[in-house]
This record gives C-alpha cells, sequence and structure tokens, in this order.
C-alpha cells in the first residue's frame, strides 16, 4: 500500500550525519590518544638507569664502565656505517657522472667522425668532379690564348660547355 501524499515522512537527525565528518572525528580522537601517550613521561631510562646502577656499589662501577664501553662501540660502529654509507654514495655519485661523461665524449666523438667523414666524401666529390670538368672542357684555339680569354665569345664558350657539363650529369650544379 502506498503513503498517502499528506503523510509527512520524518528522518531523525541521526540519520543525515555525513559519514566523512564521523571519520574526520575519529581520526581526531586517534591523534588526541597518540598525542597524550607521546607526552606522558615514561619510565626511567638511559642517563636514569647509569644513576641507580652506580648507586649500587663496586660492582655498579663496573657494570656503569661497560654499559659506557657498549656505548662507545654502539657509537663507533653507527659512525663507521655513516661514513661507509657516505663513501658509498660518492662512489655511485662519481659512476653515474663518469659514465655520462663517457656517454657524452662517446658521441662526440662519434659527430666528429661523421663530420669528418662528410668532409672527406665532399673533398672527394669535388676533386672527381673537377678532373671529369677538365677532361671535358677544352677551350678553342682563340680562347686559350691568355689575352682573349676574357672576351665576351670565351666567357660565353665556357658557360655553354658548363651547361652541357651539367645537363650530362657529370657534376653538380655550382
Amino acid at each position: 500500500m502506498a503513503a498517502a501524499p499528506s503523510e509527512v515522512r520524518v528522518e531523525s537527525r541521526a540519520a543525515r550525519i555525513n559519514p566523512f565528518f564521523s571519520i574526520v572525528c575519529g581520526m581526531l580522537l586517534m591523534l588526541g590518544g597518540a598525542l597524550v601517550y607521546w607526552l606522558e613521561p615514561g619510565p626511567a631510562t638511559g642517563k636514569a638507569q647509569v644513576e641507580q646502577v652506580v648507586s649500587s656499589g663496586s660492582t655498579a662501577t663496573r657494570a656503569l664502565q661497560r654499559a659506557r664501553d657498549r656505548e662507545a662501540e654502539a657509537r663507533a660502529e653507527q659512525e663507521r656505517r655513516a661514513a661507509e654509507e657516505t663513501a658509498a654514495r660518492a662512489r655511485r655519485a662519481t659512476l653515474e657522472l663518469d659514465g655520462a661523461a663517457v656517454a657524452e665524449a662517446r658521441r662526440q666523438r662519434e659527430e666528429l667522425a661523421r663530420r669528418q667523414a662528410e668532409a672527406a666524401e665532399s673533398q672527394r666529390a669535388a676533386a672527381a668532379t673537377e678532373d671529369a670538368w677538365n677532361r671535358f672542357y677544352r677551350p678553342s684555339a682563340t680562347c686559350r690564348d691568355p689575352s682573349n680569354a676574357a672576351t665576351v665569345e670565351c666567357v660565353n664558350e665556357f658557360v655553354r660547355a658548363k651547361r652541357e657539363f651539367q645537363a650530362r650529369g657529370v657534376a653538380k650544379p655550382d
């Protein structure tokens, strides 16, 4: 049976509390408990225990000396471990830097070798083209004379020969 429209449903206030609010309140309570536990004075440790041992007599003096020795050994061991760890970190950093420097140097050497090979190939190609041109171009008898070499007819003859040489595909255009 359906509820009549005139009935008003009343919800309790507790049913509308956001679950997130409950979680936050619980966490605050836990943090408060941890703070109280942390601030509460604990049992006597360290120097207080050593003072109790000293008050118990000559055996206590030996026990105190043994405790001091153990503390000194523990400190020395801790310092030794810290020094070893620092040295290991420095070695790793040096190796990483050396590795990066070696890789960079190798890349630079490869780039230099590639450029030198390209330059050598370019020079060989230029020399081959020059040899082919010298074999191809034979100036006329009039243009072989140095006094006539700068005349318009000789220059035009040279240009026509150069175009024909390039058209044959023997050389790249200049």
